[in-house]
Protein backbone atom coordinates (compact mmCIF):
# COMPACT_ATOMS: atom_id res chain seq x y z
CA UNK A 1 0.00 0.00 0.00
CA UNK A 2 2.84 2.44 0.81
CA UNK A 3 4.29 1.89 -2.66
CA UNK A 4 1.00 2.93 -4.29
CA UNK A 5 0.87 6.12 -2.19
CA UNK A 6 4.50 6.91 -2.98
CA UNK A 7 3.93 6.24 -6.69
CA UNK A 8 0.89 8.57 -6.67
CA UNK A 9 2.87 11.34 -4.94
CA UNK A 10 5.69 11.03 -7.49
CA UNK A 11 3.24 11.18 -10.41
CA UNK A 12 1.44 14.23 -8.96
CA UNK A 13 4.74 16.04 -8.35
CA UNK A 14 5.87 15.21 -11.89
CA UNK A 15 2.67 16.69 -13.32
CA UNK A 16 3.12 19.82 -11.18
CA UNK A 17 6.70 20.23 -12.38
CA UNK A 18 5.56 19.95 -16.00
CA UNK A 19 2.76 22.47 -15.39
CA UNK A 20 5.16 25.00 -13.84
CA UNK A 21 7.67 24.48 -16.65
CA UNK A 22 4.88 25.01 -19.20
CA UNK A 23 3.80 28.21 -17.45
CA UNK A 24 7.37 29.52 -17.52
CA UNK A 25 7.69 28.77 -21.24
CA UNK A 26 4.26 30.31 -21.93
CA UNK A 27 5.21 33.49 -20.06
CA UNK A 28 8.54 33.76 -21.87
CA UNK A 29 6.98 33.55 -25.32
CA UNK A 30 3.67 35.31 -24.66
CA UNK A 31 3.84 38.52 -26.72
CA UNK A 32 0.84 40.52 -25.57
CA UNK A 33 2.77 43.79 -25.42
CA UNK A 34 2.82 44.06 -21.63
CA UNK A 35 6.29 44.11 -20.16
CA UNK A 36 5.26 44.81 -16.61
CA UNK A 37 7.39 47.94 -16.58
CA UNK A 38 5.88 51.22 -15.51
CA UNK A 39 5.88 53.66 -18.36
CA UNK A 40 4.87 57.23 -18.05
CA UNK A 41 3.00 57.35 -21.34
CA UNK A 42 2.17 55.69 -24.60
CA UNK A 43 4.84 53.77 -26.47
CA UNK A 44 5.07 54.82 -30.11
CA UNK A 45 6.50 51.50 -31.24
CA UNK A 46 10.11 51.73 -32.28
CA UNK A 47 12.59 53.55 -30.05
CA UNK A 48 15.29 55.44 -31.96
CA UNK A 49 18.88 54.22 -31.68
CA UNK A 50 20.25 57.76 -31.45
CA UNK A 51 18.67 60.80 -29.87
CA UNK A 52 19.91 64.29 -30.65
CA UNK A 53 19.33 66.96 -28.03
CA UNK A 54 20.05 69.69 -30.58
CA UNK A 55 22.59 71.49 -28.42
CA UNK A 56 24.03 74.60 -30.12
CA UNK A 57 27.73 73.83 -29.64
CA UNK A 58 30.07 70.86 -29.22
CA UNK A 59 31.26 72.62 -26.06
CA UNK A 60 27.90 71.85 -24.40
CA UNK A 61 28.07 68.93 -21.99
CA UNK A 62 25.72 66.67 -20.05
CA UNK A 63 26.13 67.64 -16.39
CA UNK A 64 23.59 65.29 -14.84
CA UNK A 65 21.23 62.48 -15.88
CA UNK A 66 18.68 60.60 -13.77
CA UNK A 67 15.67 58.35 -14.29
CA UNK A 68 12.33 58.19 -12.51
CA UNK A 69 8.80 57.08 -13.43
CA UNK A 70 9.80 55.92 -16.91
CA UNK A 71 11.47 59.21 -17.80
CA UNK A 72 15.08 60.30 -18.26
CA UNK A 73 15.98 63.80 -17.08
CA UNK A 74 19.14 65.31 -18.58
CA UNK A 75 20.68 68.60 -17.40
CA UNK A 76 23.17 70.15 -19.81
CA UNK A 77 25.66 72.93 -19.33
CA UNK A 78 28.71 74.48 -20.89
CA UNK A 79 31.15 77.36 -20.78
CA UNK A 80 30.07 80.65 -19.22
CA UNK A 81 30.09 82.33 -22.65
CA UNK A 82 27.46 79.84 -23.91
CA UNK A 83 24.40 80.28 -21.66
CA UNK A 84 22.24 78.58 -24.32
CA UNK A 85 23.92 75.28 -23.33
CA UNK A 86 22.09 75.36 -19.99
CA UNK A 87 18.97 73.25 -20.58
CA UNK A 88 16.89 70.55 -18.95
CA UNK A 89 15.43 67.73 -21.06
CA UNK A 90 12.76 65.22 -20.02
CA UNK A 91 12.72 62.14 -22.28
CA UNK A 92 10.08 59.39 -22.27
CA UNK A 93 12.03 56.12 -22.06
CA UNK A 94 9.37 53.95 -23.70
CA UNK A 95 9.20 56.07 -26.87
CA UNK A 96 12.54 57.90 -26.89
CA UNK A 97 10.71 61.20 -27.45
CA UNK A 98 11.68 64.46 -25.77
CA UNK A 99 8.65 65.33 -23.61
CA UNK A 100 9.88 68.70 -22.33
CA UNK A 101 12.78 71.08 -22.82
CA UNK A 102 13.49 73.90 -20.39
CA UNK A 103 15.79 76.76 -21.39
CA UNK A 104 16.97 79.68 -19.26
Amino acid sequence: MAIHVLRTIVIVLGVLILAVFGAIIWTAFDDDGETGAVSGGEASGEVPDLLSLGLPSPACTIEEASTAAGRLTIITGGPANLPECRRVFVIQLSSGQIQAEIRP
